[in-house]
């Protein structure tokens, strides 16, 4: 009975030593991470490159850390112009809430994951500044394209 645990703890040793490295050498190779990996809050525009956020504030709402602010003035022709969407990547605890949350699928979690920095001003982003919020009626028009787009795909993975 002694032996055979010695035994077995040498196999596992040089098990474990024929196997080679299992490091990447960090600055110059990186990983690739899974499409589910949660890291930092970014938005999402649309093919013409104008932000999908329509400044509905329901990502400030939901979010539990309170490290989103979001401010918009309404127009006059009741149209919403998004001034700025800050994040605070910081106090943030990447629990992806606000991305579920938002109703027109206006911003996502990236796979950006090197989020250290040497000043403390660069903990909070902003998102959006300037520009016009999205209307419901861009997303309405948006999504038969992006259905047909999906469809096209399915259909090439079929045939």
């Amino acid at each position: 009975m002694w032996g055979a645990g010695l035994l077995n703890g040498l196999w596992i040793t040089m098990r474990n030593l024929l196997r080679g490295p299992i490091t990447v050498k960090y600055p110059h190779e990186k990983l690739d991470l899974p499409e589910r990996a949660r890291w930092a809050v970014a938005p999402k525009r649309f093919e013409d490159g104008s932000p999908r956020c329509t400044a509905c504030m329901t990502c400030v709402r939901v979010c539990p850390d309170h490290i989103l602010s979001l401010e918009v003035e309404t127009r006059e022709d009741k149209s919403k112009h998004i001034v700025r969407f800050d994040y605070e990547i910081g106090a943030c605890m990447m629990c992806g809430l606000c991305v579920e949350a938002c109703p027109f699928d206006a911003i996502e979690m990236s796979h950006e994951y090197e989020l250290a920095v040497t000043d403390p001003k660069g903990l909070r982003r902003t998102l959006l500044a300037d520009v016009d919020a999205a209307s419901a009626a861009k997303h309405r028009e948006e999504k038969p394209k992006a259905e047909g787009a999906a469809g096209e795909a399915g259909e090439r993975a079929d045939g």
